[in-house]
């Protein structure tokens, strides 16, 4: 940093970023890759601190490394030699293909981004903030770099080793704080829960820390909205490229490309797996739907045509592969009885039918508005094209494998911008899905 400005709290905008994780979504967590990605958007890095036997702060969420990497075990069972040695193993919960990664110290990432970035550094372990304040301080980054916790009795260790302190707190916890005590005890950010009730946020703004409330995880750009409508300053997010809105909407998918793969689950649906070759694959035994993110939507012409490749992996039962056209990002799932926005719902069944839902959350309703027989059933483990054509006045569906049949709905009650989702659907099967190749046109 010789040389160089220090980045301080003081050059953070009214409303800000911060990449969770280090851009959780954007590549794997807590590592450089994820540091470098999420500072393509974010002015804050966010990363999760364990600490070694020795002593050592590392990046590591959980207290066992067994989650992200290739090894087992306790972190506090690990010296630096061995650490060193430890490699994250994104292919197995990330993406498959992806190389393995190193796991840094955390005197690594400050020698990295300090100063270059604000920082904040969550302390998992509480016996870890003197050796993270040592870090700080001698790096003279003290009004940069934030040490985070969950804990408020941890606050006011953070305050004596001289360091500015980052509460966060969940839904629940938030339901008996007092947060304007937390903020007289020394906390400069409180960081509230989405999920939590305006009521409870509004009373963390009110208690005016200072450097404002911070809202996660935000995944979508309607949380966004919401948490700076409640007055929090700073957004924490997985996906900062999406959530800022400052990745550009793309036409085909990049999903073969590597980190960056643009989606996030819905819900609480197991979060699909991105295969080598760019395909994802829908294992979980519950409705799965994935929000296309900054790739493809939202869709703003008035007139498109998307297309999905995909495959069923059985052919009997009751499995089926869908897309959604949402008017906004909320989280929603593909099934009648959890209508979360407005929009329409497109999908092929096992049993050779081509039907298009209009979703309505007003009257919680999905009414069938178009069908159609595909003209044959699918095949098992064979790609097949599901295409959708919106027009201001109709939606057509059909599968062009089969016999060409279209199912049309001449309906133009939800038009505008469309953010598309893919899913499908549990079956007594339990039948996966694999979608690829995504375009808009």
């Amino acid at each position: 940093m010789t040389g160089e400005r220090v980045v301080t709290f003081d050059d953070l905008p009214a409303v800000f970023y911060s990449a969770h994780r280090g851009g959780a979504g954007e590549a794997p967590e807590n590592t450089l890759e994820a540091l470098r990605a999420g500072a393509r958007w974010a002015q804050v890095l966010d990363l999760d601190t364990q600490v070694l036997g020795d002593g050592t702060p590392v990046l590591m969420h959980d207290a066992t490394v067994d989650r992200t990497t290739s090894g087992t075990g306790s972190v506090a069972d690990y010296g630096i030699g061995q650490w060193q040695m430890l490699r994250s193993d994104p292919a197995s919960w990330f993406a498959a293909g992806a190389p393995a990664l190193a796991v840094p110290t955390v005197e690594q990432v400050l020698d990295a981004f300090g100063g270059r970035r604000v920082l904040t550094v969550e302390a998992k372990n509480a016996d870890g903030v003197p050796e993270l304040a040592a870090l700080i301080r001698d790096r003279s980054l003290v009004e940069s770099v934030l040490i985070n916790t969950n804990d408020p009795d941890v606050v006011s260790a953070i305050r004596s080793e001289g360091c500015r302190a980052h509460l966060w707190r969940s839904a629940a916890q938030m339901a008996d704080d007092d947060h304007a005590e937390f903020v007289v005890t020394g906390a400069d950010v409180l960081d509230v829960d989405i999920a939590a009730s305006d009521a409870l946020i509004a009373e963390a703004v009110a208690a005016a820390p200072p450097l404002g409330v911070w809202a996660h995880t935000i995944t979508r750009r309607s949380q966004r909205d919401r948490a700076i409508g409640l007055g929090c300053r700073g957004i924490v997010t997985d996906y900062p490229g999406y959530v800022t809105g400052l990745a550009p909407t793309r036409s085909s998918d990049s999903l073969t490309a590597g980190w960056g793969y643009g989606y996030v689950p819905s819900g609480t649906a197991t979060r699909p797996k991105l295969l080598t070759g760019g395909v994802l694959q829908f294992t979980s035994t519950a409705d799965t739907q994935v929000l296309l993110l900054g790739e493809l939507s939202p869709v703003t012409e008035s007139s498109f045509t998307v297309e999905a490749k995909f495959s069923l992996s059985a052919a009997t039962g009751r499995p089926w592969f869908g897309l959604h056209l949402g008017m906004d990002d909320a989280s929603a799932a593909l099934k009648s009885s959890a209508i979360a926005h407005n929009g329409y719902t497109c999908q092929f069944t096992g049993g050779g039918n081509l039907t298009i839902y209009r979703d309505d959350v007003a009257t919680g309703t999905s009414t069938n508005i178009g069908s159609m027989s595909a003209g044959g059933t699918f095949a098992a483990d064979t790609t097949y094209t599901l295409r959708v054509t919106v027009t201001p006045t109709q939606i057509r569906l059909c599968v062009p494998e089969l016999s060409g049949a279209v199912a049309v709905a001449n309906d133009s009650t939800h038009r505008g911008p469309m953010y598309l989702y893919l899913g499908r659907a549990a079956s007594t099967t339990g039948a996966t899905a694999k979608a690829w190749d995504i375009t808009a046109s």
